[in-house]
């Protein structure tokens, strides 16, 4: 690179267990090295992963595989645990595995101190806070500005080591008390930005595959078989077997099969409660929160 300025370092974080790295890591990195050529950066490639297997130009960060949802729940005390080395970059971005960049991104990105991308699914209507006001990561009504994929975000190493120490700590503490926000590591992220000021992404940083638009998408978040790349079992529950209480192995695997069922349908419910019924969803929510 011809450049007489100081070079400043970019570290672009992903994580990818179980098969998650060799369904999507070698593209994701193929196109990063395509269209992030910023004059004056050096790019620093983190994944972290449970895998053997090298490619040139990944930093591998050896962690556990969880299944879901903790592959996903448990990234900020992971990238905590490797902090030390993390910031040793000016600025540090988190990418989700199962993304493509397709154009250049603005070199823009980086100055600023927080900046994530608005959740695509959600352009016409609220974001799926988490309106549980029991919960850890309840976002009040008055704070709902915009709300953030957690599959696109970063900031300055000030800010990223503030952001993910603070966020690690939420999610030890619910943990311990046995809580799970509604959308895991995304409820943590976006009651972390509801109160600190953030640069707002378009959605073209994180675009859905296959979704028509009428402007070209800078980053697309892949298509993907939940329940394949998860590795979750599609077997029928061995219901004889559990109810005599003879096998203590496949009484936590049961458990764990329903609370992933339970879980998903409640994010469905949700779902449907912000996307369709908004005005109920905003006149509920206020009044909740005046009467508080």
């Amino acid at each position: 690179m011809n450049n007489t300025g100081p070079i400043k370092t970019l570290g672009i974080i992903t994580i990818a267990t179980g098969k998650y790295f060799e369904e999507f890591i070698p593209n994701l990195k193929a196109s990063v090295d395509r269209y992030f050529n910023f004059p004056g950066y050096q790019i620093n490639f983190y994944c972290f992963t449970d895998t053997a297997t090298e490619i040139a130009g990944i930093n591998n960060v050896p962690i556990e595989h969880f299944g879901w949802p903790f592959s996903t729940l448990l990234r900020y005390r992971w990238m905590e645990k490797y902090l030390s080395s993390l910031v040793e970059n000016d600025f540090l971005l988190y990418m989700d595995a199962d993304m493509r960049v397709v154009s250049a991104p603005s070199v823009s990105l980086f100055d600023h101190p927080l900046m994530a991308v608005c959740h695509p699914g959600y352009i016409d209507s609220p974001g799926a806070f988490e309106i549980d006001r029991q919960d850890s990561c309840y976002v009040p009504p008055p704070l709902r500005k915009e709300y953030f994929q957690g599959c696109f975000w970063g900031g300055k190493k000030e800010q990223f080591i503030a952001l993910i120490r603070s966020l690690s700590a939420m999610v030890d503490k619910d943990l311990r008390a046995g809580n799970i926000p509604i959308w895991h590591d995304e409820s943590y992220l976006n009651k972390y930005l509801s109160a600190h000021h953030c640069k707002a992404l378009p959605p073209l940083y994180a675009w859905p595959e296959g979704e028509q638009t009428t402007q070209a998408p800078i980053i697309l978040h892949l298509e993907k078989k939940h329940q394949v790349i998860r590795q979750a079992s599609t077997e029928l529950l061995d219901i004889d077997s559990f109810l005599a209480g003879s096998n203590k192995e496949l009484e936590v695997e049961i458990y764990k099969k329903l609370y992933l069922n339970s879980h998903e349908k409640c994010q469905r419910l949700e779902n449907r409660l912000v996307q369709k019924n908004i005005v109920w969803s905003k006149v509920r929510e206020w009044l909740s929160y005046y009467r508080k």
